[in-house]
């Protein structure tokens, strides 16, 4: 896609994006109403396992970083510490990922024994996990698999690629923690109760352009949505039209995503929309820096 047609899009998104949150101003919590389905499958299976786009971004850079370490020419001890580094961070982001999943899948077992339905999860506060050894071994099996299969799968590129899916990593790995830093960081600003903590009466239900000030509260923005829309990151990975598959793939995962959390009622419209393109625009602009300080040759077609 060229960069015109990049910021033709963008433009178009934009004013998506208006609307709908004009719209939110004024029908947020009657949306929210009509859709709500605690027992949705749908938003339950998103809401457990929907958030991995951020987390195997950090994985698969962590994995580009140890192929790299094997591959380069140098400092003993810099191929050392860029190797064990990128192999903690695949790691440790690959355990917080799965013990994510844990908790959701437990809190979803948990509301089948009592007879409640099957999307009731706290999305801020939940603490069910696997015992300990249960979840280091399933996580120790999932990891050495993950990295037999990559280190196997990239062990077959010249370093020359290697070195640019390192550029790549980086950039995108920076893009994924500044949009978590973000997005975190409006949560506990905002203060907005989710639907699903509305009183009977809904009196604490907040406009979303209402700043509450930290109240424990995290509805607004979207973190799930955040989580999802970061799927056009693995796009930067690819070139061609696997490129494009991707790039299309996370538009339509993260606006699913969206979809789902009203529909379970973790948050409202405005919540996510606002987050999609919050992340949307975060991934704009580290890759178009990408362009300019990383990629010579895009750079000079973007003049």
């Amino acid at each position: 896609m060229s960069f015109s047609q990049q910021k033709k899009l963008f433009s178009i998104s934009a004013v998506i994006c208006v609307v709908l949150l004009v719209i939110a101003a004024f029908g947020d919590l009657q949306i929210s109403n009509t859709v709500i389905n605690y027992h949705s499958v749908f938003g339950t299976l998103f809401q457990s396992v929907g958030e991995f786009p951020q987390y195997l971004i950090f994985v698969i850079s962590g994995q580009i970083a140890l192929t790299f370490s094997f591959k380069m020419q140098g400092s003993v001890l810099f191929k050392y510490l860029l190797g064990s580094g990128g192999l903690a961070v695949s790691g440790w982001q690959l355990k917080q990922y799965l013990n994510e999943v844990e908790s959701y899948f437990l809190s979803v077992s948990s509301n089948l024994d009592q007879h409640k339905p099957i999307g009731l999860a706290n999305s801020d506060n939940a603490a069910a996990a696997l015992s300990v050894g249960k979840a280091y071994w399933i996580w120790l099996l999932i990891f050495v698999i993950l990295t037999v299969a990559f280190q196997y799968w990239l062990g077959h590129f010249q370093l020359e690629t290697i070195q640019r899916l390192l550029l790549v990593a980086i950039f995108a790995s920076l893009t994924v923690w500044f949009s978590l830093q973000v997005n975190q960081g409006l949560k506990e600003i905002w203060g907005r109760v989710r639907p699903y903590e509305l009183n009977k009466t809904q009196s604490n239900f907040t406009n979303w352009l209402t700043i509450n000030g930290v109240t424990g509260h995290m509805s607004f923005p979207s973190g799930h949505t955040q989580a999802a829309t970061l799927l056009i990151v693995f796009s930067w990975f690819f070139k061609g039209k696997t490129q494009k598959v991707w790039w299309i793939s996370g538009i339509v995962y993260g606006a699913l995503m969206g979809l789902s959390r009203v529909v379970i009622g973790a948050h409202f419209m405005s919540d996510v929309v606002f987050s999609f393109f919050l992340t949307a625009v975060i991934i704009y602009i580290f890759r178009q820096l990408y362009y300019q300080y990383a990629d010579e040759k895009q750079s000079k077609e973007m003049k």
